[in-house]
């Protein structure tokens, strides 16, 4: 049970996260739960304090917590409650070794398998290898990723000024392998350039509301994707990856586009490669990820962490299957429930191959 002046910062958090109609959304959305069936009507703040009431009441106060944070994840003060007092690990009670439930193993989510060590590790590292930060004129500018041996996918709005012409191509460049190394160093990478001419393999702007607040008003066309395929100086996906480097080391690769349209079902787990703020190459894993696909499948919603410099990032499923590319973090985050947006990776490898460049794509 929370002490007096827990529950006072709990309650103080949701008041900060949410109003009346967004925490509905929340408890019916994430909890299974109907504000309503739970507390009378009544000022908001007695209807935090009569919900936290119900929860710990019936014991699912620290599920309260955690998804009140999950749902609005940008929120510093729902970060703070759900760190103290909403993040025990998702297990079983134990008994003498023992589940709870009977038995002495159970599969507590079936959505978080267990991996070999091996095959999960060796896929990490064949996307590190693949992923770079998009540079103008010598700024990070996003994230990027090969899908080809010289061709790379970022967002339309990271190379916007260069596909309209008013910076020139000259300027942009990718860099790979810039990362923090086991020692603590960091590897500044290997930089490529575009192609001096025809480097421009195919482009999808955003959608002209996806720059306001209400990014679905009016929703995006099925020709307003965000994304641009550019091609490099050279085949660096043919290329060994450093820092092993040398003829020995391995070939870096690319990342296939698939044609089939990914799973993205509720609370789904999401992993992004990105370069947040242009920082080295970072993973951000959350098990409990997708919100849900709007704009008639053309638009995929989750929690993840991502930060400026992550536009252009691949994101995967737990098996390392590429689902989306992330393009844009809620622009009214503010106002809950926030949220991180990418579009489904089926949607671009479709446009792409209907403007004749699937060529361009490694197999």
């Amino acid at each position: 049970m929370l002490t007096g002046a827990q529950l006072e910062e709990v309650t103080a958090a949701l008041l900060s996260g949410y109003d009346r109609n967004s925490l509905r959304t929340m408890l019916r959305f994430r909890l299974d739960l109907v504000l309503d069936d739970l507390v009378d009507r009544g000022p908001f703040r007695q209807v935090v304090f009569d919900l936290l009431a119900a929860a710990e009441r019936d014991r699912w106060v620290v599920d309260l917590i955690r998804e009140a944070h999950r749902y609005n994840p940008r929120n510093e003060n729902l970060l703070r409650a759900y760190q103290r007092y909403g993040a025990p690990p998702d297990v079983a009670a134990q008994q003498a070794g023992a589940a709870a439930a009977g038995g002495l193993e159970k599969t507590i989510k079936d959505r978080l398998p267990a991996f070999d060590f091996a095959v999960f590790r060796e896929k990490m590292a064949e996307v590190e290898a693949r992923v770079c930060r998009v540079e103008v004129g010598g700024n990070a500018a996003g994230t990027g990723f090969l899908v080809g041996p010289d061709a790379v996918l970022t967002n339309y709005h990271v190379l916007e000024a260069v596909l309209r012409g008013t910076a020139p191509a000259a300027n942009v460049a990718c860099r790979f392998d810039y990362k923090v190394l086991v020692d603590g160093s960091r590897a500044e990478g290997v930089t490529v350039g575009l192609r001096p001419t025809d480097w421009q393999l195919d482009a999808s702007p955003y959608s002209p509301a996806e720059t306001t607040r209400t990014p679905d008003n009016p929703p995006p066309t099925a020709d307003q994707l965000d994304y641009a395929l550019v091609r490099l100086a050279r085949p660096v996906g043919d290329e060994p990856a450093a820092p092993k480097g040398g003829a020995g080391g391995p070939r870096r690769g690319w990342l296939p586009l698939p044609a089939a349209a990914p799973a993205l079902v509720p609370k789904m787990p999401l992993m992004i490669a990105q370069h947040p703020d242009g920082k080295p190459l970072k993973l951000a894993v959350d098990t409990e990820a997708v919100i849900g696909v709007t704009a008639g499948g053309l638009r995929v919603r989750y929690a993840t962490t991502t930060e400026a410099g992550s536009s252009g990032s691949p994101v995967f499923d737990l098996d390392w299957n590429l689902v989306a590319l992330h393009h844009l973090g809620d622009p009214a985050y503010d106002h809950p429930p926030a949220y991180n947006q990418g579009v489904p990776i089926d949607k671009v490898r479709a446009r792409v191959a209907a403007a004749g460049k699937a060529a361009a794509l490694g197999g």
